[in-house]
């Protein structure tokens, strides 16, 4: 069941990343990076550490966390996607080794990181969260964490109608079931405004459903913040800056803790 969605989302993606390039290579051969001061305040020091980031996309924060000093591995379902991301690696000599692979079934090398980072529009994709959280237990060396930024769900729910109005667009609530219909402005770039685009298979995760999920695999809540963007309420006026629109969590491993081999 996991592995058909994901399946299926891979042809999607594949379908729609030629319209998603991110960054070009002459950004970051400038030294830009694509990374908020939020998460680079959340992360600590990367120099010298492991990170992993799921759904990397076109790479453009796994370059950016690579720029910093981190040995970085990206890893995504999409080959166009990371085929962007490998001729920007190229491009701008900066390394960064992007695999192939399913993030709820991840190579067995890799694993021991000090930090598993996702990032916007990267959880929804995530179709059991209690699988998720015990993959990334895992992977992260003792004393580890996971970073993720992302859409807040309560903007993933709601659609602007006009001046001071929103609707209701979708199920705050419906967790693993995956959304009946995506509303235009929460599609992915390359799917928006294309009435040709391929379909998607998302879903909407409850911000304490993720902490709790994080939490029950045995890890420990450091960070939580939600931050407003009146940009991602575009239309809706000065009420625009009152709402959640990104959520950060941070969750770290004991250094104490282990896992069982039958996890790893």
């Amino acid at each position: 069941m996991l592995h058909d969605i994901t399946e299926s989302n891979r042809a999607s993606w594949n379908q729609i990343h030629t319209a998603r390039p991110g960054q070009p290579p002459s950004y970051f051969a400038d030294g830009g990076s694509t990374l908020s001061a939020e998460e680079l305040s959340a992360a600590g020091e990367v120099r010298g550490r492991r990170v992993l980031q799921l759904a990397c996309s076109c790479g453009d924060e796994a370059l950016s966390w690579a720029q910093l000093g981190a040995e970085v591995t990206g890893v995504d379902i999409s080959e166009v996607a990371l085929e962007m991301a490998r001729s920007k690696s190229v491009a701008t000599g900066i390394t960064v080794d992007f695999r192939r692979a399913d993030m709820l079934d991840l190579p067995a090398d890799l694993s021991g990181f000090d930090l598993i980072y996702m990032s916007w529009g990267a959880i929804c994709w995530v179709p059991d969260l209690t699988v998720f959280a015990t993959l990334v237990v895992s992977r992260l060396a003792p004393g580890g964490s996971i970073l993720v930024a992302d859409h807040h769900p309560v903007w993933e729910v709601l659609a602007v109608a006009g001046q001071n109005q929103l609707t209701v667009t979708a199920d705050y609530f419906s967790r693993s079931t995956a959304r009946a219909t995506i509303e235009n402005t929460k599609l992915p770039t390359g799917a928006r405004d294309n009435p040709d685009a391929p379909a998607f298979t998302a879903f909407i995760w409850p911000s304490s459903d993720i902490i709790t999920a994080l939490l029950a695999a045995g890890l420990t809540l450091t960070t939580f913040q939600e931050f407003p963007n009146p940009e991602m309420y575009a239309g809706l006026g000065p009420a625009a800056s009152l709402l959640p629109a990104t959520y950060l969590v941070k969750a770290t491993r004991d250094v104490s803790h282990e896992t069982s081999p039958a996890s790893q």
